[in-house]
């Protein structure tokens, strides 16, 4: 039936060891009954629960070997390997009651590598677990104790997401986080500047060239497409009096014909490359389109040759062979 005991102190059931007071039916856990301040013995493997715990207080047990006294009997912490009681407040590191489950002094504590005592070294007791370990034994291994607090790899947890740990205060996401956040603080300095100076030149570039290209590349193009004409200009223009004596000698003819191919041939040009292939083309189909046709009718005379069909007609003229009938009459005659 005390497997269906509730335990007082976390409320849940398994609790197996109850409280010795005349008629108290609290039940705890081992590690709860030392969470909850309860006061233990393992010379008698009594408990009291800590409405009941005075009652202990003319035994022997109920003595801290620190302060040698009794004191506040709910603050006795048992060490669970002397058995020997110490009050919380007279250890260096006061304990919690969550720390208290399990608990061994400083002369029993056990390294929780190679289980072995720290005799030849002190060891390293995490502040969180109050678990000992060799400097040797502790992950990472240490050459040295250090010179503040420590925790051991069960109780290493991120300052940020609380995820356990191995020898750093944070894990490795959250300190990306804090390299990004403290890389963004810094970048906006920067950033401004850059802006600006980008800025600036964008606009001096587009202002300046706005207003120059619009006639350049309208002259230069109009230029190019007359082709030839700007260029033959050039060298022309380098003899400026060479230029003026030609217009003037050939300009009625030159003028006219000059302006009138520009505007005509163009127009007439496309159109004839475009026309000739056309009209080829379909000319080129057409006698292969017809030379098909006439071969079928070469196929189609056959019929005449079947002819002979009709051949018979003569063959059928026998009636007039049909003289035999003539005959009776002869016969008749005589």
């Amino acid at each position: 039936g005390s497997c269906f005991q509730k335990c007082d102190h976390c409320r849940r059931l398994g609790a197996t060891i109850p409280c010795r007071a005349a008629g108290c039916p609290r039940f705890y856990h081992l590690p709860c009954a030392a969470a909850s301040a309860c006061f233990q013995t393992l010379k008698t493997l009594r408990l009291l629960c800590p409405e009941h715990a005075a009652e202990a207080a003319h035994t022997e047990d109920a003595r801290c070997s620190v302060c040698v006294g009794p004191g506040d009997l709910r603050d006795l912490v048992l060490c669970m390997g002397c058995g020997r009681h110490f009050h919380g407040r007279c250890l260096d590191a006061p304990l919690a009651p969550h720390e208290r489950p399990g608990w061994r002094c400083p002369d029993c504590k056990l390294c929780q590598g190679c289980r072995e005592p720290g005799l030849d070294s002190p060891l390293l007791v995490c502040e969180a677990c109050e678990r000992g370990y060799h400097s040797s034994c502790a992950e990472p291994a240490r050459q040295d104790l250090p010179a503040g607090s420590w925790r051991c790899k069960n109780c290493q947890a991120c300052s940020d997401c609380g995820q356990r740990l191995c020898g750093s205060s944070a894990c490795e996401r959250c300190q990306r986080r804090r390299a990004s956040a403290e890389g963004t603080h810094g970048a906006p300095q920067p950033d401004p500047p850059a802006q600006r100076s980008v800025s600036p030149s964008c606009s001096k570039v587009t202002d300046a060239p706005v207003p120059p290209p619009p006639p350049e590349p309208a002259g230069c193009e109009e230029k190019a497409q007359p082709g030839g004409d700007p260029q033959e200009a050039p060298p022309g223009d380098g003899g400026g009096s060479g230029d003026k004596p030609s217009p003037v000698e050939v300009p009625p003819d030159e003028l006219p014909t000059d302006k009138d191919p520009p505007g005509t041939q163009p127009p007439e040009e496309p159109p004839l490359l475009t026309v000739p292939p056309p009209l080829e083309e379909p000319l080129e189909e057409p006698p292969a389109l017809i030379q098909p046709p006439e071969e079928p009718p070469s196929l189609v005379e056959p019929p005449l040759l079947i002819q002979p069909p009709e051949e018979p007609p003569p063959l059928v003229e026998p009636p007039p062979l049909m003289l035999p009938p003539t005959h009776p009459p002869l016969d008749e005659l005589p």
